[in-house]
């Protein structure tokens, strides 16, 4: 009779002992499983805190003779970890076709110019982004937006403008650009501006618009501010450092990686937790599993000494237990799998309970059975090993005089 066969005859006739393994098998698995998945999460939520929560290097020119070209924004682009760059300019033009909101007297040329303002993503690192100004209709400008302006609602009022509209702006030298209305906004505070206050320096005479028409403005153009965004948080000081190589004494370069870090703590907090509940799981599996399978080894010695008298190889007889503990095993896996899916919510309610900041999606994957199968095996074989061990260097005599009975 095949060793296969024989392990599943002992599986049948032993259904309390393969009952007990069975359940010992199946709570160190399911344990193994979820510490895997918690794991899991948190690394799928570092990834996507890394992508979204716009760590970043502020570059701004100290002086104004020596401002950031394209053909380096381009360069800095093709940096290790840069995934994206948002450029910013800023500059004084003249309004074509409408006029400009002021309540001075002045004659000065400032109080008939409104400011130009540019970006690739007007959502970040604007006054948008921490809700001084608030988009009352339309859409803002990003970099697949194409050519648009986002405008003040006071100065839309004051010139019969709305979305849609078209409005142009020009520089001393003649130049010209024709900009069409996707936007308006709305400060707050406008009211509270001194009536002394030129034209170019009033909320309502701010106009955003796209750095593809700003280029078009101006010849020469370059960028006052750019804020380079990295996927790779934990590593921003080593881009910054690239940066400084890179572009010199001309520029001053700031962080903010800020609420990366605050939300990282949490994380941090739950990885060794779980990495520490892995390492008991694995040491008390290996344990408890070893003392099961030597305590009924020993009720066995009869029956394996005879299989060795009778001429059996001993790599048949471990085949055999290795047989019976795999087929158990191949069965507390699929019920760790069964309970891993179920318990996935109840695990992430557990877990935000106290750090509602950071978001766990935690979920059975692939990859989490694989980690389990992987880690539970090879507690199983080493616990298979452990017990065999002393059997099968005994001598079978010597393992038949010591029985009773």
């Amino acid at each position: 009779m095949r060793f296969y066969q024989l392990a599943f005859r002992y599986l049948c006739r032993k259904k309390s002992k393969t009952f007990i393994l069975l359940l010992v098998l199946l709570f160190i698995n399911s344990m193994i499983l979820g510490s895997y998945m918690i794991l899991h999460a948190t690394e799928d939520s570092r990834i996507t805190m890394q992508e979204k929560m716009g760590t970043k290097a502020v570059l701004e020119v100290k002086g104004s003779d020596r401002f950031i070209t394209e053909n380096e924004v381009r360069k800095i682009r093709d940096m290790d970890g840069v995934i994206s760059v948002n450029r910013m300019a800023d500059s004084a033009v003249y309004p074509v076709n409408f006029n400009p909101i002021t309540n001075s007297d002045s004659e000065d040329e400032n109080n008939w110019k409104v400011t130009l303002l540019s970006y690739d993503e007007l959502e970040r690192d604007s006054a948008f982004s921490d809700l001084r100004y608030r988009l009352m209709k339309g859409d803002m400008i990003t970099e697949s937006s194409g050519k648009g302006a986002v405008i003040n609602f006071a100065l839309a009022d004051a010139n019969g403008l709305e979305i849609g509209d078209e409005m142009e702006v020009g520089t001393e030298t003649g130049s010209v650009i024709n900009v069409k209305i996707i936007g308006v906004f709305v400060a707050g505070s406008e009211r509270n501006q001194m009536d002394t206050l030129p034209a170019v320096n009033r909320i309502e005479n701010q106009i955003f618009i796209d750095n593809e028409s700003y280029t078009g403005l101006f010849d020469n153009a370059g960028y006052r501010k750019i804020a380079v965004y990295t996927k790779k948080p934990d590593q921003v000081d080593v881009l910054v450092q690239e940066l400084k190589d890179f572009l010199g004494s001309r520029v001053e370069i700031t962080t903010a990686d800020i609420l990366y870090r605050q939300l990282e703590v949490p994380l941090n907090r739950i990885v060794r937790v779980m990495k520490l509940m892995l390492v008991f799981t694995l040491a008390a599996g290996v344990t408890i599993t070893s003392i099961l399978l030597c305590m009924w080894m020993r009720s066995r010695k009869r029956e394996i000494a005879v299989f060795i008298s009778m001429g059996k190889k001993k790599t048949d007889i471990l085949m055999q237990v290795f047989m019976e503990t795999a087929a158990v095993f191949c069965l507390s896996v699929f019920g760790a799998c069964v309970i891993g899916s179920g318990m996935a919510g109840i695990m992430k309610e557990l877990l935000m309970k106290e750090n509602t900041a950071v978001l766990l999606s935690v979920s059975l994957q692939a990859g989490d059975i694989a980690a389990m199968f992987f880690a539970g095996g090879c507690i199983a074989v080493i616990a298979v090993c452990i017990s065999l061990l002393p059997i099968l260097r005994a001598n079978p005599k010597d393992i038949l005089s010591k029985m009773e009975g």
